[in-house]
Protein backbone atom coordinates (compact mmCIF):
# COMPACT_ATOMS: atom_id res chain seq x y z
CA UNK A 1 0.00 0.00 0.00
CA UNK A 2 1.16 3.48 -0.62
CA UNK A 3 1.05 6.59 2.02
CA UNK A 4 1.44 9.95 1.08
CA UNK A 5 2.38 12.71 3.44
CA UNK A 6 0.96 16.06 3.49
CA UNK A 7 3.58 18.68 3.90
CA UNK A 8 3.06 22.38 4.32
CA UNK A 9 6.20 25.16 4.14
CA UNK A 10 6.42 28.42 5.24
CA UNK A 11 9.47 29.92 3.64
CA UNK A 12 10.63 33.03 4.70
CA UNK A 13 11.18 36.37 2.96
CA UNK A 14 14.84 35.36 1.73
CA UNK A 15 13.09 31.81 0.60
CA UNK A 16 10.45 33.22 -0.98
CA UNK A 17 12.62 35.27 -3.31
CA UNK A 18 14.44 32.92 -4.22
CA UNK A 19 11.46 30.52 -4.94
CA UNK A 20 10.43 33.28 -7.17
CA UNK A 21 13.46 33.78 -9.02
CA UNK A 22 13.83 29.80 -9.71
CA UNK A 23 10.21 29.28 -11.00
CA UNK A 24 10.82 32.69 -13.04
CA UNK A 25 13.94 31.16 -14.75
CA UNK A 26 11.88 27.78 -15.15
CA UNK A 27 8.82 29.22 -16.68
CA UNK A 28 11.94 30.95 -18.99
CA UNK A 29 13.47 28.11 -20.19
CA UNK A 30 10.31 26.14 -20.49
CA UNK A 31 9.06 29.19 -23.16
CA UNK A 32 12.43 29.41 -24.92
CA UNK A 33 12.12 25.15 -25.50
CA UNK A 34 9.03 25.43 -26.54
CA UNK A 35 9.50 28.26 -29.35
CA UNK A 36 12.23 26.22 -30.30
CA UNK A 37 10.46 23.36 -30.98
CA UNK A 38 7.71 25.07 -32.79
CA UNK A 39 9.80 26.89 -35.29
CA UNK A 40 11.79 23.14 -35.59
CA UNK A 41 7.82 21.79 -36.49
CA UNK A 42 7.25 24.86 -38.92
CA UNK A 43 10.88 24.78 -40.85
CA UNK A 44 10.42 20.76 -41.33
CA UNK A 45 6.83 19.13 -40.39
CA UNK A 46 8.33 15.75 -41.08
CA UNK A 47 10.53 15.80 -38.41
CA UNK A 48 9.86 13.32 -35.49
CA UNK A 49 9.14 15.04 -32.46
Amino acid sequence: MLKGIKLRLYPNKIQQNQLEQMFGNDRFVWNQMLAMMNERYQNNKALPF
